[in-house]
């Protein structure tokens, strides 16, 4: 990494599946509609959620990893679509730069359609050297089959469970933890 990558705007990635991209303020509307009863199931994203926690996402969350120079937050679209499919963030942890902890969800309407894995590849390829990473984690609560085939296929490795680990809306939740480092991803 010869500069910071947070001296540049963030950069839009294309790849042959999905297309990541920062969130725009037009992006809100799709954001509320995409939050259907498996979005909140599986997400800390609040209940109910209001326009104005869509805003909120796309002009504030999403944006904030770049903002802190701290990772990168992108909305998925479908190869030359721009419109709202789902939205993932890498989040590098403050204690290890070398790592980063992985979050997405993805829209009622795209659903099945492989966006999910196609992102995670693209955005891992795009992190490890970028951010100089050297593993990226995922988590999901268990149970959640589609967050844990979609890591799956993009090449994490599921390492195990983690019990009471992740907090959602005040109650603790078992998840399953696994891991990409970059040796892991499948042939480009």
């Amino acid at each position: 990494m010869t500069r910071p990558p947070y001296d540049r705007p963030q950069p839009v990635l294309e790849g042959a599946r999905v297309r990541l991209r920062p969130a725009r303020p037009e992006d809100a509307e799709q954001v509320l509609r995409a939050v259907d009863g498996e979005y909140l199931r599986w997400t800390t994203v609040p209940e109910p959620y209001l326009p104005e926690h869509a805003r909120t996402f796309v002009e504030e969350v999403s944006p904030a990893p770049w903002a802190q120079r701290a990772g990168a937050g992108w909305v998925l679209c479908r190869p030359g679509d721009d419109a709202f499919c789902g939205a993932l963030d890498l989040r590098v942890a403050p204690e290890d730069p070398g790592r980063a902890e992985v979050g997405y969800a993805c829209a009622p309407w795209a659903r099945g359609e492989g966006l999910v894995p196609a992102a995670l590849v693209l955005a891992a390829r795009w992190a490890f050297p970028a951010l100089g990473l050297a593993r990226l984690e995922w988590r999901a609560y268990v149970g959640n089959d589609a967050s844990r085939r979609a890591a799956e296929k993009a090449g994490f490795r599921v390492e195990g469970l983690q019990r009471a680990r992740l907090v959602q809306r005040g109650v603790r939740r078992d998840a399953w933890v696994g891991s990409l480092l970059p040796g892991d991803l499948p042939p480009a």
